[in-house]
């Protein structure tokens, strides 16, 4: 088992393919599922702060423009050239998360959603989120996205949740605003419900083939 400290952030100055690195790191040394949690704005109107989302599915907006973790020539001994991810999020690992989340009684905290990355470091303008919604999002972050590709495409199994810190503005007439202490604070205020999820996790896929 590998457990991370933080992660690499685009906005920070980093290619996408150095921010996904350390997931082919773990390939090599035989790690065979990925956990991969953020903190994201809620854009579903049903979301709360504090909300965990179940990643289902995401849209890879940088990768609309070739920026993509996997851009360049291919290295064969990790997957093909072209592979698909209409499976990316495996739904067994998300079947166990709710019921774990479940046997946790979590019911109310836990959901399910479409999650996408944005390049940041500034939050998403109302007209930006607008579109985002149009588009069936869920919840908005700025990373995640390159880990899960290129976990997917060496063949590690993934499973990636949000925690809603925030909800997003996407009103011109409210005087709210995100910000990143609101982000930190929640992230503190749901760190043992987090925990105990993932640590239930992991020992249940422990188990797995």
């Amino acid at each position: 088992m590998i457990v991370m400290q933080g992660r690499f952030h685009s906005y920070e100055g980093y290619p996408l393919w150095k921010t996904a690195l350390p997931v082919r790191v773990m390939k090599l040394v035989g790690i065979q599922f990925l956990i991969a949690t953020n903190a994201g704005g809620g854009l579903n109107k049903t979301f709360k702060v504090g909300d965990i989302m179940i990643l289902k599915d995401h849209i890879n907006l940088p990768g609309f423009s070739c920026q993509h973790p996997l851009r360049g020539p291919n290295d064969d001994r990790f997957g093909t050239r072209f592979f698909p991810v209409n499976d990316i999020y495996a739904k067994e690992l998300r079947d166990l998360a709710k019921q774990l989340a479940s046997s946790l009684k979590l019911d109310e905290v836990v959901k399910e959603g479409i999650y996408t990355m944005v390049g940041g470091p500034n939050y998403e303008t109302v007209a930006e989120l607008k579109l985002l919604s149009l588009l069936g999002v869920d919840s908005v972050g700025m990373s995640t996205i390159p880990e899960t590709l290129v976990a997917h495409h060496c063949g590690i199994k993934v499973f990636a949740c949000s925690l809603i810190t925030n909800l997003c503005v996407d009103d011109y007439e409210t005087n709210l605003k995100p910000n990143h202490e609101e982000v930190v604070e929640v992230g503190k205020q749901r760190a043992e419900d987090l925990k105990e999820f993932v640590t239930l996790m992991v020992q249940k896929m422990a188990t797995m083939e």
